[in-house]
């Protein structure tokens, strides 16, 4: 996972007599395209001076004090490929009374189960997309995650033929899927890679290709009252064998499960094709 070099500052590169050298490091900064020292200063000022209230919300953009309007010309003169990095790099700029699109806490009737991160809620194609699900809080036991990536097609009620689940069980393709037993587990990690071949997401008038992030949670299932009263056990170790030396505990045979899912939107947009690909070297498929 390459990273998204927002804000850089490069050394100067001196001879040993003082004199600069007439390299390409004594170039300014600006005019290789990089951000200057004074910007990169006032934006650590900045999160020094402003912390943020909530931790969930991440890091304060380096350009949420500049005007985010792109006009027609500047959209004109940049690339597909400048494009799609732009939007990438501003898919983590929210603002703070927005809710987030990276941290999502999982609960089942009031409880909480798990909390699911991402990195971004944006990739390009060709890309992996790590996930964490932390445990700690989790007042639920919780036995398996089924994780999947997969996308799936929208057909507007006006055109389409069939119903929206019929639609969505013929369109559904799985590009990648992991599966992690997560007994005793307090943070798991998933890695799911997005295809270079697959097709990017995209939204018309009456056809939309839609990428969804689905988590299979098997938990232990909720008692009622009555099996409650009845004294039903759900611990997952039964007692086998008891001397003067102490005890012997071992996997019980069957426990009453029960499993849900839940889907997380994602946005993928085209990425350059690798060499030998379909495409030339300096090709972007969008």
């Amino acid at each position: 996972m390459s990273p998204h070099i927002v804000l850089n500052s490069e050394p100067s590169i001196l001879e040993l007599d003082g004199v600069k050298s007439k390299d390409k490091a004594s170039t300014p900064l600006h005019s290789r395209g990089h951000f200057s020292d004074r910007k990169l200063s006032n934006y650590l000022r900045q999160l020094l001076d402003t912390p943020r209230r909530d931790s969930s919300l991440g890091l304060l953009s380096p350009s949420a004090t500049e005007n985010k309007s792109l006009t027609a010309a500047v959209m004109d003169s940049i690339t597909a490929e400048e494009a799609i990095t732009l939007a990438i790099q501003r898919s983590n700029a929210i603002k703070p009374s927005k809710i987030s699109t990276t941290r999502f806490e999982i609960a089942r009737g009031g409880c909480p189960v798990a909390v699911i991160m991402l990195t971004r809620p944006a990739y390009r194609l060709g890309e992996a997309v790590p996930v964490v699900i932390d445990f700690h809080k989790s007042e639920i036991p919780c036995f398996s995650v089924y994780a999947t990536l997969e996308t799936s097609e929208h057909i507007e009620p006006s055109l389409a033929l069939r119903s929206p689940a019929s639609i969505w069980r013929v369109s559904r393709k799985i590009h990648a899927k992991q599966h992690e037993s997560t007994i005793f587990a307090t943070r798991i990690f998933f890695n799911l890679a997005i295809p270079n071949n697959s097709t990017p997401g995209f939204i018309t008038s009456g056809v939309s290709l839609e990428w969804n992030l689905r988590f299979e949670f098997v938990t232990i299932r909720q008692q009622s009252d009555r099996e409650e009263s009845s004294g039903a056990c759900n611990d997952i170790l039964e007692e086998v064998a008891e001397d003067e030396r102490g005890s012997l505990k071992a996997g019980v045979q069957a426990l009453p499960c029960e499993n849900f899912d839940i889907s997380l939107p994602l946005r993928v947009y085209g990425g350059t094709s690798p060499l030998g690909g379909s495409h030339g070297p300096h090709e972007s498929s969008v």
